[in-house]
Formats: C-alpha cells, structure tokens, sequence
C-alpha cells in the first residue's frame, strides 16, 4: 500500500488550475553525427494551444566526413587532421514552430512534440594552421614555421608537419559563406512543474550553400550539408 500511494503522489493528474503562459526560454547543447556539436537558444511564444512560433539560433561545429585526425612528427607528438583547408563553424538563424503530438497530464510524465526551422546560415571557415618543420640548409638541425595548409606546398607533407598551430592563429584570414538550412525533429518534455522542463530533441538539419565550401584538399567541394543531431536543453515557460 505504501508503495502504491508513493507511485499516485509522484504521478498526479495536473487537476488544479494551470497559468496560461505564452513565452518559453531554453538553452542548450548538442552532438551532431560529425562527432562535434554546439550550443542552442531558442524562444516561443504560443500561436495556439498546441502550437509555439520559435526562434532558433544555433552555433555548431561540423566536420568533414573525410576529416581523420593523425599524430605529427614530433618527439611528444600531438594530433592535427591533415589535409584540412578550413574549419567549418555554422551559426543558424531560423523561424519554425513546435507542435505537441501529446501533452503532459501527469507531474513528471513526458509529452511528445514535432519542431521544425527553416532560416539561414553563416558559414564561419577558420583556415587550418599548421607547424612545419624546416631543414637547416646545412642539414643539421632545424626550423619550425606555423603556415596554412598549402597541398601544393612539397613541405607540407606528413613527414614534415609537428602538429596544429594554435588555434587562433590566422584568425584574421576567417572568411564567410552565406546559405539557408532546414531542421526538423522529435523531442521528448518533462518536469516536475510547468514552469520549468527539460527536453531531449533528436533529428537532422541540411545546410546548402550557393557557394561551394573548401574543407579538404583532395576531396570535392561541397554545398550541402547533412547531419543529424541529438540536443538536451533546460528551459522555462512566462
């Protein structure tokens, strides 16, 4: 009996009356099946009862498939992708909506929504640095230089490459590709008061781009993007 009462009390029907919010709030990350992800923001407010309008802004980071990290040629080597032209950094701007499928009538039960956004993207490409070893023209002894990644450079080989140049440097070679992105997916909501949820949403985004992006030397430029997703947020309805 004791056991059975603890199990109504943690599952009570929300019977009492509820305050009609019409803003929500939530921040949180993400993984992307590139192996890298990022940070999201969203805002809502109600359109109806069962429909939110949201603002989405998200700021990722996505590799390419080709994209292998390896260990440069060093005594204490560290690991560097080779053949990497540019880093890429997506950040999204988008309008969409979220649609609840189920809601939740239980305190602490889940409810099911459909979200989708459309919008548009700036790809953010940081040029890859990296330092290369230089032979003394007397062969003994040598040199390190931090350069980018030129496959047309014969020094810019596995045998000569230490590893990556830190990170910001070449910063101010960032250059910028402007494109539009389409997400959709499911996620889950649950808490223990209305104010506040959690969510865990899964789907895909496409990123295309009417320039092509170089990512890697030796592989095809690109315009499209495709990656799926898995995000946690934490939020709060006013």
């Amino acid at each position: 009996m004791f056991f059975t009462n603890v199990g109504v009390a943690q599952n009570q029907a929300i019977t009492e009356p509820q305050m009609f919010y019409r803003h929500r709030t939530q921040f949180g990350g993400n993984i992307n099946s590139s192996g890298l992800g990022g940070i999201n923001f969203k805002f809502g407010w109600h359109r109806t009862g069962l429909k939110k309008n949201m603002l989405d802004i998200e700021f990722a980071r996505t590799r390419h498939p080709k994209e292998t990290r390896i260990y440069g040629q060093a005594e204490s080597p560290s690991r560097y992708t080779y053949g990497r032209i540019n880093m890429l950094f997506n950040l999204r701007k988008g309008l969409g909506q979220t649609i609840a499928i189920t809601e939740r009538p239980y305190k602490n039960a889940l409810s099911l929504n459909f979200n989708y956004t459309i919008g548009l993207v700036t790809a953010i490409l940081k040029p890859s640095y990296l330092d290369v070893f230089y032979r003394n023209s007397d062969g003994i002894g040598g040199y390190v230089l931090s350069e980018q990644f030129d496959p047309n450079n014969p020094q810019h080989t596995q045998n000569n490459i230490i590893g990556n140049s830190p990170f910001f440097t070449g910063a101010n070679n960032t250059s910028f590709e402007f494109g539009g992105y389409g997400k959709a997916s499911l996620s889950v909501e649950w808490g223990e008061f209305t104010e506040e949820f959690h969510t865990l949403e899964a789907g895909f985004v496409l990123d295309v781009y009417p320039t092509q992006l170089e990512l890697m030397a030796y592989q095809p430029k690109t315009t499209l993007m495709l990656n799926l997703y898995l995000c946690y947020t934490y939020g709060w309805n006013k």
